[in-house]
């Protein structure tokens, strides 16, 4: 790619944070193969390791402007412009569509959504000035579909499929270039292992039954060196930060990389099955209330 090589990347928490990890994953991969990375997140304290190896780590909360915007003017400075921008920073809330406190539905899309459109519309101008750039948004496969427990999660997926489609062809004419990441589970990703852990704002025992059937479920994705069952399906945040640098070097990237058989599968099983039929799966699959 023409212009800087310089690559911003959201999210990148300690091992345990709110990200999967695929941030961490992406940075070491990208600063081994000599790309300048920029590894950012909330805590850096967390980035030690990143900023031991020669990464270097910014301090960077999607939810606050000030920070982004500093970061984006040191990448300016060093570089000219941000090369890349690798929109990673997510996290999964939990809890049912009816029962959600507003103030959570609203802090999840202040980082799932609006956090990563204000990054993107920050790193534009030098983009645009430089006549190129690659714009890496990180949907998942539940940006494709949804089930109980996680709606409003998936709806800031969705919401960043659509704007992600609309944002490639507006930036075209600069040849900036914007791929979607949509993997299967991730191995060690939003893994709760007790009904604490997922962070539920209402007391309510409306659900409770449905809770603990979630957590079991997710448990075939928790990190494990053979995983069974649904877990073989997963994907690991190394394969993910693989596919990552492929959006970046490919002179034409993909419009969108699936990563795992579920996410390969979903598309034509859907479009087969037709929505009542794809609802009857769905509620076979996954757990239900």
């Amino acid at each position: 790619m023409t212009g800087s090589r310089a690559v911003l990347i959201t999210g990148v928490n300690s091992s345990g944070g709110l990200s999967s990890g695929t941030g961490r994953a992406t940075a070491l991969r990208l600063h081994r193969a000599g790309w300048p990375v920029y590894a950012t997140g909330r805590d850096l304290r967390g980035l030690k390791d990143l900023a031991d190896e020669g990464i270097t780590t910014l301090q960077v909360d999607v939810t606050d402007e000030e920070s982004m915007v500093a970061a984006v003017e040191r990448i300016t400075e060093d570089h000219g412009a941000v090369g890349v921008l690798v929109n990673n920073a997510a996290y999964s809330l939990n809890g049912t569509i009816g029962e959600t406190p507003m103030e959570q539905v609203r802090r999840q899309f202040e980082t799932n959504f609006f956090g990563l459109s204000r990054m993107t519309q920050l790193v534009l101008p030098g983009m645009r000035e430089q006549r190129s750039g690659r714009i890496i948004m990180m949907s998942s496969i539940f940006g494709l579909f949804a089930t109980p427990g996680r709606g409003y999660y998936q709806a800031t997926k969705h919401a960043l499929e659509a704007i992600s489609d609309s944002l490639r062809l507006e930036v075209k004419p600069w040849d900036i270039k914007v791929s979607i990441i949509e993997p299967s589970p991730i191995l060690g990703s939003f893994v709760p292992t007790t009904v604490g852990d997922l962070g539920l704002a209402t007391d309510s025992d409306l659900y409770a039954d449905f809770w603990e059937r979630f957590v079991v479920w997710h448990g075939a994705y928790r990190e494990v060196d053979k995983p069974k069952g649904r877990g073989r399906t997963a994907v690991r945040s190394g394969k993910v930060a693989e596919t990552i640098e492929k959006a970046i070097t490919d002179p034409n990237p993909r419009i969108r990389y699936r990563l795992g058989l579920p996410t390969h599968l979903l598309k034509p099983q859907r479009a087969i099955f037709g929505d009542r039929a794809w609802e009857v799966f769905v509620t076979k699959f996954f757990p239900q209330p």
